[in-house]
């Protein structure tokens, strides 16, 4: 299973709206401070609203999880995760069992396009198969 997601696409308004504001900011930075910190402030935005202005790629294949943006890929297994836990823009896979704060840590945030009750389902059967697989083990190692 496999998808994108792209939020900057979801709220025109907004993503308008806040290249607008860093543009002026740019622009006042450039006009007090000079133009070097304008563009260190430039780079600094561009790497911090990476996730926001270019589209992320998702993909599950076999017991791994793959994430794809623009200057990294990161590869996780599932077999790694115990809990998934449903948010507002996605889901966060959690290698513990009950809630820590720990999760936001260790834990993979997967965001999720608008019509993601499939994809939710599908890696909810996934982790809980994962899970009953590893009590099976447990128990006939003891």
């Amino acid at each position: 299973m496999s998808w994108s997601v792209h939020p900057a696409t979801y709220n025109r308004i907004k993503t308008i709206l806040s290249l607008v504001f860093i543009f002026i900011f740019l622009v006042f930075v450039a006009m007090f401070y000079g133009v070097f910190w304008s563009i260190l402030g430039f780079i600094i935005l561009f790497f911090s609203l990476h996730s926001y202005y270019f589209p992320t790629y998702y993909e599950v294949k076999g017991d791994e999880v793959i994430i794809k943006n623009i200057f990294t890929t990161q590869k996780r297994s599932l077999k790694e995760f115990r809990k998934v836990y449903k948010g507002k823009n996605g889901i966060l896979l959690s290698p513990f069992k009950r809630k820590t704060f720990l999760n936001q840590f260790r834990g993979v945030f997967l965001l999720l396009p608008p019509a993601r009750n499939d994809i939710e389902d599908f890696l909810k059967e996934r982790i809980a198969s994962y899970e009953e697989v590893s009590k099976d083990d447990s128990a006939t190692n003891d």
